[in-house]
């Protein structure tokens, strides 16, 4: 795979979903719940924060 075929905007969108998802969804269940309370939800979001 070349670097042409690579950056298109259809790889975009799919690494965008791909990357984005999974985190948007632990927040959302985060915050929806008392689990960002306690130490492991805390850690979990701050890594998340992290990386994103």
């Amino acid at each position: 795979m070349s670097k042409a075929e690579f950056l298109t905007v259809r790889w975009n969108n799919l690494l965008t979903l791909g990357l984005g998802l999974p985190a948007l969804i632990y927040v959302i269940m985060a915050f929806s719940t008392s689990f960002w309370t306690g130490r492991g939800g805390l850690i979990g979001l701050s890594i998340i924060g992290v990386l994103y």
